[in-house]
């Protein structure tokens, strides 16, 4: 079952005034960004399929479009919330969908997990929050109390059904309902629900934007790993480096497939989070790694980390070997990389031996790595 993250960023934002309020820089970027970034990380991690990305019109996807990772689907929205959320739902092709207000940039991976977890394929899930206010009603007789048990606050992403969901909104002949939930209710359905989060918070007043800036400056904690790794070179044996086979009669030696670039990468990236390295995540003496795609375990690495709330900013790679050639082979290296770590977060920089024993004399391959790993120093993952 394939689900789409969907960061719903076609609204007006008339109540915080001035510029729309999707385009404003909180913490160096678009207010939308923050939420694309939560879904790029959440494909990463294996947890999403698909993002698609609704704007405001056909001008700002233009606009817009070219600018986004090649994985992001961008579409213009409509009027409404519903006829938005109703091109987006067009888009995809995912079994599920998760919807979320872009207007909320604190999300975290362990609230979508929340949901994820609670997901069938045919049920629609959303996070709620207890009232903890005391409540009034205003109203022409003045000001009298609310009983706030039983009231509780809503939240995105709400996860759909993403067929079934479609087929409620080109059903539907108003569009005013607030959220999908409400639609989907209305409809007779039954609403499954996972505990929100505080940070969560959508952006709709001035005090709520205010209060964003001030977590934004906050926002971001970064810290370095290093990573290395040598593998003697021998007939017989594929030469694997970054997830591809690159042409030559000697390859790399090893328990796995002995990715000495891989492996530098994954140390780095572990190191950055202050996880276990490989060796000890993934020894050499248990028959579950024998052989095993290096690509894997860089897979695991970032997901770990990501559980831990770090992301990866960044990621340089040195690596020393006399032969062969591989600069032939850096852009398909990088590309692979890319589709692990993320598009446009890799250096690989090939060097020679030099004649210099053992990388000069072909007899080894040596692979130095750094990794710059963030996550939110205030908003933390739970």
């Amino acid at each position: 079952m394939k689900t789409a993250f969907v960061v719903l960023a076609a609204g007006k934002g008339e109540r915080l005034g001035g510029q729309p309020k999707q385009f404003r820089l909180l913490g160096g970027k678009a207010l939308w960004r923050w939420s694309l970034d939560r879904a790029r990380a959440l494909v990463t991690g294996k947890l999403v399929d698909e993002i698609v990305l609704v704007l405001p019109s056909p001008d700002s996807v233009k606009e817009i479009g070219p600018t986004l990772p090649k994985d992001v689907i961008a579409v213009a929205g409509g009027a409404t919330r519903a006829l938005s959320v109703r091109e987006a739902l067009r888009a995809s092709s995912c079994e599920t969908v998760l919807l979320h207000d872009a207007a909320r940039p604190f999300l975290d991976t362990a609230l979508c997990k929340r949901l994820l977890n609670v997901s069938s394929g045919e049920n629609a899930v959303i996070p709620l929050l207890p009232e903890a206010n005391a409540l009034k009603r205003i109203d022409e007789s003045g000001v009298t109390p609310v009983d706030r048990d039983g009231l509780f606050i809503t939240q995105t992403p709400q996860l759909f059904p993403r067929v079934a969901l479609l087929g409620l909104l080109e059903q539907a002949s108003d569009f005013t309902c607030k959220d999908e939930a409400e639609l989907w209710l209305r409809n007779g359905n039954k609403l499954d629900w996972v505990l929100g989060a505080q940070k969560n918070f959508k952006v709709t007043e001035r005090g709520d934007w205010e209060m964003a800036c001030e977590l934004a400056q906050n926002k971001t904690i970064c810290r370095c790993g290093l990573g290395y790794d040598v593998h003697p070179l021998v007939p017989g044996r594929p030469l694997v480096l970054g997830g591809v086979v690159v042409p030559s009669r000697l390859g790399l030696d090893g328990h796995s497939d002995a990715d000495a670039l891989t492996h530098a990468v994954s140390d780095a990236v572990l190191s950055a989070a202050g996880l276990p390295d490989i060796g000890t995540l993934y020894p050499a003496s248990d028959e579950r790694y024998k052989s095993i795609y290096s690509m894997k375990l860089l897979t695991d690495a970032v997901s770990r980390a990501g559980e831990c709330g770090w992301f990866v900013e960044w990621v340089s790679v040195v690596l020393t070997a006399q032969t062969p050639r591989l600069n032939p082979w850096k852009e398909e290296i990088v590309r692979s990389l890319e589709s692990v770590l993320g598009e446009g977060r890799i250096s690989v920089t090939f060097k020679s031996g030099e004649g210099v024993e053992p990388a000069g004399t072909s007899r080894a391959i040596f692979v130095w790595a750094s990794a710059t790993l963030c996550r939110n120093r205030v908003i933390v993952t739970d």
